[in-house]
């Protein structure tokens, strides 16, 4: 019977990030056959630290592999061309592990990219179509865009940006509090098997049920949240809190379990 053990938005290298040593996420898969990596692994908004980020990231796979679990790295907004991956189904298609940038319109509505990504992500829909992998290829394609620059020249300038410091507050509390609703708005119309959607993306960690979907946020390593594991064994899905001990994390107290039938 398979062990997966499923993580999120690590961000290696940023100034948030809790996590400057794969060593310390080491204790975390252990009894594991696989890891998933559910995006913003790395840091690729970043110039000054994509290279380095992205180097951390292959070493957590490398060690994930050496320790022989099979690795998968899933695509996140920070992240978006880390690997070809940007979702994975399980348990016979009723779990939908995916980062969840795409529950957003523009992605992430507390940043000025967000309306040029959004705007990007419609032009895609219009002349491609507006199915599953078509969402997923269009919130992919913005997404690069955002972490490569694409929208650099609609940056505001210093005193704009300063005062859009507190909208942006606003509009993060406001995704947290839309998010559960808006991801199973989206899966209702592009992924309607998914019954247990595991996403992060948001920074805020929770166990939402919409309308008989579970939808599972895993947080993040740092600023603002405290990060939760999901582990999937066989069928049965289990939410953990993880506690740092001596600068190392474990999984700790279960927050919600089902069976994934």
């Amino acid at each position: 019977m398979s062990r997966t053990l499923i993580l999120s938005d690590i961000h290696f290298c940023r100034w948030s990030t809790t996590i400057q040593s794969i060593d310390q996420l080491q204790p975390l898969w252990q009894g594991c056959d696989s890891l998933v990596l559910n995006g913003d692994t790395a840091e690729m908004h970043s110039p000054k630290h994509a290279k380095k980020s992205k180097e951390m990231a292959r070493s957590l796979v490398d060690a994930a592999i050496d320790d022989g679990l099979k690795a998968t790295l899933i695509c996140g907004n920070h992240d978006p061309s880390i690997s070809g991956v940007d979702y994975l189904w399980l348990c016979d298609k009723r779990v939908l592990v995916i980062h969840g940038h795409a529950s957003f319109k523009g992605v992430a509505p507390w940043s000025w990219r967000s309306k040029h990504i959004a705007r990007s992500r419609q032009e895609q829909l219009e002349s491609g179509g507006d199915g599953f992998e078509e969402q997923i290829a269009a919130v992919r394609t913005a997404s690069i865009q955002a972490a490569t620059g694409a929208f650099a020249n609609h940056r505001p300038g210093p005193v704009h940006m300063a005062m859009l410091g507190f909208p942006a507050v606003f509009h993060i509390l406001l995704g947290w509090w839309r998010f559960p609703s808006l991801t199973t708005q989206w899966a209702q119309r592009f992924a309607p098997n998914a019954k247990y959607i595991i996403t992060g993306h948001t920074h805020h960690a929770g166990i939402w049920n919409r309308n008989g979907r579970i939808i599972i946020n895993t947080g993040c390593f740092g600023f603002p949240s405290h990060p939760r594991a999901v582990v999937i064994d066989g069928e049965r899905i289990v939410v953990h809190k993880i506690v740092k001990r001596d600068n190392d994390y474990s999984l700790g107290p279960v927050l919600g379990s089902w069976d994934a039938l």
